[in-house]
């Protein structure tokens, strides 16, 4: 067995930890009774232990060390290379105690983190959210940095993301999208949502049109399955396994409807992973910014067009009947596109959605240089809805509660949904030229070509390239704001004739 071949085999292990903690997480989220947290906080312990040791091992090392400078390998070859080498170096900066003690600490979070919301309690949860955030604090000094401490967050969620890259990001689209904000809200115009308010919408409706959706977009159900969960997420082991979950209200069925869409566009992009990559790093997803511009497509670009609610509104109709009647193709597309500053993130319309992310961001850059205490987060979150958005959370739940990120130790992740939003509009602007019956195709619901041109150009290429080199690769140019803020001008344009 050569080097290229045995680091193969031992990445293989790896990856199969992998999975089988995807696997107890999802467990947790899903399924789990209450008394098994204690005991599944040490389950993921062990496993990231045991992971990180095999991560770490000197082997590794060595095998890398004859595989540098080699001539004549091909490109997947090289990918998996490079991408051993960079989780090799981090890996090792950390400690493995430290790995198992802060993966013990995040799944305790977890349940704290769901009994705070679901008991709209922030201080039940603050104790284990100071700790993960010092948690927080002291992988970014393991893994070292440059100028920020933040900086060592951001780069594990998206490869040589910084502050530096991202504030000028943010400025432009706070003074490109803020002044088509204002725009809509001093117009004092508002749509009649009373068809959705004054209605009850039963779970089971919302079920059956989050699957018949889910199917129709190319999601593989014998590859896959949908579940509930407190926050909506993406997960499972494998292509031939991947869970996906959603929230039912049944004061709003948009809720449940787009959050499957984001979710089945997570699930279709690891379902079609190129399946003679498994085990590799070469054929993992690449990135969040890209995973989320799969998500952020269907979710919105996709599921928010006027094509898209032509074909889904006879589905609406079966489903509810009574609460649909009378309405049209043309008043759906209005309800799910509103304009309308708001507290929740995962239902926030196009045009505002980045200023949530706006608002995390500038958070945690204060967290994580102790700028902001805890104590102090929960009315810091408030003033700064109130600031950038005008609303005001009356309650922690629909304030600082809201997402499970932190809990997770996610710290420097949101981020990456801006990116995705920024991809989403790029890919889908390039998809259109090689597909020009792409409206058509939508309006009456025949999403493969644009799956399968997303399959061609994303899903199959892996992590061979780093993600802004796949945008290029992908769309002709490199990555840019340039193609989304034109999107949201022109649907702005033809949603309010502005």
């Amino acid at each position: 067995m050569d080097a290229y071949d045995e680091l193969l085999e031992i990445l293989k292990d790896i990856d199969l930890m992998g999975q089988l903690r995807s696997l107890l997480g999802w467990d947790q989220e899903v399924m789990m009774p209450p008394k098994a947290a204690a005991l599944r906080g040490e389950q993921i312990a062990w496993i990231s232990r045991e992971s990180h040791k095999k991560k770490t091992s000197s082997r590794i090392g060595e095998l890398l060390d004859e595989l540098d400078g080699i001539d004549g390998l091909r490109d997947i070859e090289i990918a998996n290379i490079r991408l051993a080498r960079e989780a090799y170096e981090k890996a090792t900066k950390l400690p493995t105690e430290f790995v198992s003690e802060m993966a013990r600490h995040n799944s305790k979070a977890l349940i704290s983190w769901t009994e705070a919301r679901e008991k709209n309690d922030f201080s039940i949860f603050r104790d284990d959210l100071a700790k993960c955030i010092d948690f927080a604090r002291k992988k970014a000094d393991y893994l070292g940095y440059e100028n920020l401490r933040y900086d060592a967050l951001l780069d594990i969620y998206e490869s040589g993301l910084t502050v530096a890259r991202l504030d000028p990001l943010f400025d432009g689209l706070r003074n490109e999208v803020a002044p088509l904000i204002r725009s809509v809200t001093q117009r004092g115009e508002s749509l009649d949502m009373s068809w959705i308010t004054d209605n009850k919408w039963s779970r089971q409706g919302q079920e059956r049109l989050s699957q018949r959706v889910s199917e129709a977009m190319g999601f593989d159900f014998d590859a896959g399955r949908r579940d509930a969960s407190t926050h909506p997420f993406c997960g499972g082991p494998n292509p031939d396994d991947v869970r996906w979950t959603t929230r039912y209200s049944d004061d709003d069925p948009f809720g449940s409807l787009y959050g499957s869409m984001h979710e089945t566009g997570h699930g279709t992009y690891e379902q079609g992973r190129p399946r003679n990559l498994d085990f590799q790093p070469a054929g993992y997803a690449n990135g969040l910014g890209i995973h989320e511009s799969q998500s952020r497509l269907w979710e919105n670009q996709i599921g928010r067009s006027y094509e898209f609610c032509k074909w889904v509104l006879p589905l609406w109709k079966e489903e509810f009947p009574e609460n649909t009647d009378g309405i049209d193709a043309e008043k759906l597309w209005k309800s799910v596109n509103m304009i309308e500053p708001s507290l929740i993130r995962v239902e926030a319309d196009e045009a505002t959605y980045n200023i949530h992310i706006m608002i995390r961001y500038e958070i945690e850059k204060l967290l994580i240089s102790g700028e902001l205490e805890v104590d102090d987060l929960p009315d810091k979150w408030d003033d700064m809805y109130e600031e950038y958005l005008g609303v005001r959370a009356e309650d922690r739940a629909s304030g600082v509660l809201q997402d499970i990120h932190w809990a997770m130790g996610a710290i420097g992740y949101f981020p990456t949904y801006t990116l995705g939003n920024l991809y989403s509009a790029q890919l889908l602007e390039a998809a259109r030229e090689d597909l020009p019956d792409h409206d058509s195709q939508i309006s009456r619901g025949d999403f493969q070509p644009l799956l399968n041109w997303m399959r061609e150009r994303v899903h199959s290429r892996g992590s061979i390239l780093e993600p802004a080199e796949l945008i290029e690769e992908a769309c002709g140019s490199p990555p840019s704001p340039e193609a989304f803020v034109e999107y949201l001008k022109r649907k702005v344009a033809r949603l309010y004739e502005i």
